[in-house]
């Protein structure tokens, strides 16, 4: 199936997106945010949809992200974007149909909250808030809540005083794995359901049922946030330890790309495939994108010509190519002036260089991609500390 999508994410363009495999039955969320999820059993890709909906024939949304079901689920620094206002799937910490009747859920569950309740500025492990958030979030510091922030209830919470045996799973999925806020709501908390799932117990069969909103008000005034802690474990009980933003790959080969040198132009980014796909060209052709560093509480610079995090002045990285074909890719470093502080050599897919980052804080970043004469080919450039 082709969607039509008007922003497909952390490729900053609108463009026309294949599903190979589209259930005939794709049911979109209902109300304003349309969300839909697609997971191919066969590549285990996830399509995420923001705004999914059917017209005149044609299915359109209002953002598409694919991602590996394998992945944290989470964006990155390089790729911060997904359906969530936090940069993450719509399918993460969603209660599931064949979760309903566990004692406990196995994993941390996905949280909406009113923006009333938001301090603007994400945290670990969310990448964005919304788009609006530095106006529309009306907390202060002490009394609200971040995106991205991890609510627990704690031990001593009584789960038997629930009325619902669904309450008391989801109570006790809170108390070991707790929850993420992940997006912004109209004048509620909520937990996020698979639809159709029977998790919500508000109404059965068409009827009110009265004992689940006490039981959701006592969890919602049971929750506090997590602010500090000793380490992490994965769901399998193991120690893990997360990677923090300024170790991630810092660079993104998403553009925008120009004709170099009278060049003519090639290529473009593919979001899918993390690289910067090039067709086949009857002769050599070089492009080149520039990267500004910008003041970092701007959570959207990564929409503009510049960084998402800016590499650190004095800091030691390495620069690695990443990707198929005859093909290479340049990493430059300048002052404002265009004075060059340092540049990598042509790096093909699988080479590497360390260099340090120049001292000076506001630098211009030249990345350049060049192919030869010849077959389709794809590259990426990462930038991660050395």
């Amino acid at each position: 199936m082709t969607v039509i999508a008007d922003d497909i994410a952390n490729q900053l363009q609108a463009g026309a997106v294949t599903i190979p495999r589209f259930p005939a039955a794709t049911m979109p969320a209902t109300g304003q945010d349309g969300h839909c999820e697609i997971l191919d059993p066969v590549d285990g890709t996830l399509h995420s949809f923001y705004q999914l909906r059917r017209t005149a024939g044609t299915w359109r949304a209002g953002k598409y992200a694919r991602t590996s079901a394998q992945g944290s689920g989470w964006g990155t620094v390089a790729n911060p974007d997904n359906v969530r206002a936090a940069g993450c799937s719509t399918a993460g910490g969603l209660l599931l149909a064949s979760e309903l009747g566990l004692d406990i859920v196995p994993h941390a569950l996905a949280i909406g909250m009113d923006k009333n309740a938001f301090l603007s500025g994400p945290v670990w492990p969310a990448t964005l808030q919304d788009y609006t958030g530095a106006t529309t979030y009306k907390g202060v510091p002490g009394q609200r809540f971040p995106m991205g922030r991890l609510l627990m209830l704690p031990a001593s919470f009584d789960v038997d005083k629930l009325g619902l045996p669904e309450s008391r799973a989801i109570a006790r999925t809170l108390k070991k794995y707790g929850g993420y806020i992940v997006d912004a709501t109209v004048g509620s908390l909520n937990f996020y359901a698979e639809i159709g799932s029977g998790w919500n117990k508000s109404y059965v069969n068409g009827k009110y049922t009265a004992a689940f909103s006490p039981d959701m008000q006592a969890i919602k005034a049971g929750l506090r946030q997590l602010l500090a802690q000793d380490g992490f474990l994965d769901r399998d009980g193991k120690p893990y330890t997360p990677t923090p933003f300024r170790s991630m790959n810092l660079l993104s080969m998403r553009g925008p790309w120009q004709s170099y040198n009278g060049s003519k132009s090639f290529g473009k980014y593919d979001a899918a495939t993390d690289l910067f796909q090039a067709e086949a060209t009857a002769e050599s052709r070089t492009v080149r994108q520039l990267l500004s560093t910008h003041d970092e509480a701007d959570r959207f610079g990564y929409k503009k010509q510049s960084w998402n995090l800016n590499p650190e002045p004095g800091v030691r990285y390495l620069v690695k190519a990443i990707g198929a074909g005859d093909i290479t890719a340049t990493l430059a470093v300048n002052a404002k002036s265009f004075k060059r502080y340092a540049a990598t050599t042509k790096l093909a897919p699988g080479g590497s260089v360390a260099f340090t980052w120049p001292t000076d804080p506001a630098t211009v970043t030249e990345i350049f991609v060049d192919k030869p004469a010849g077959a389709t080919a794809s590259i990426r450039l990462e930038l991660v500390k050395a």
